[in-house]
């Protein structure tokens, strides 16, 4: 989009199907083809959050910059999971990639496709845990700091650390691979 100013979107990724180190890899390397990948946070694994009877997710948070509005990075993010193979069997249900926009700079909107900031972020452990590593102080409108949301009891999908293997781990810290 010539003539746009970039904006800061932090993603939220997620896989629990497949090789899910991979899918992730993947995921970010499809992304970057569309936007730059600025920074990637620690990987965690996770509880799936709803449907239950499911095996773990392994999550991250990217922060991306991109000239894409958010509907047309909406439609970015989601044509990087058709091309995964992710289908939408149900709500909750396994998947072998999830990307969710969390934030978009600092704006506020509801559509029928997108809600900004995810209106479930603030709920979220797996998602938190990862912003939180990268931007602890960023503020969600509406709620206050990521680290302050952090906080807040009855938090879904407990995480702990995950060391990711080599093709994740050349992701992890910068939004450069290799």
């Amino acid at each position: 989009m010539a003539g746009r100013d970039r904006a800061t979107a932090f993603l939220a990724l997620g896989s629990n199907l497949g090789d899910r180190e991979a899918e992730l890899a993947e995921a970010l390397d499809r992304l970057a083809e569309r936007m730059e990948v600025v920074a990637v946070s620690p990987v965690y694994e996770s509880e799936p959050a709803g449907y239950a009877d499911q095996p773990r997710f392994l999550n991250l948070v990217a922060r991306v910059e991109t000239e894409l509005a958010p509907p047309a990075l909406l439609d970015a993010v989601q044509a990087v999971e058709r091309r995964m193979g992710r289908e939408r069997s149900f709500r909750d249900a396994p998947r072998i990639i999830d990307i969710d926009i969390l934030l978009y700079d600092d704006v506020r909107m509801t559509t029928d496709a997108l809600t900004l900031p995810h209106p479930r972020m603030n709920r979220r452990a797996f998602v938190l845990r990862p912003l939180a590593d990268l931007a602890p102080e960023l503020r969600i409108p509406g709620i206050g700091s990521v680290r302050d949301a952090l906080r807040m009891d009855k938090l879904e999908g407990a995480t702990t650390p995950f060391t990711p293997g080599p093709r994740l781990a050349g992701w992890v810290g910068t939004g450069t691979h290799g």
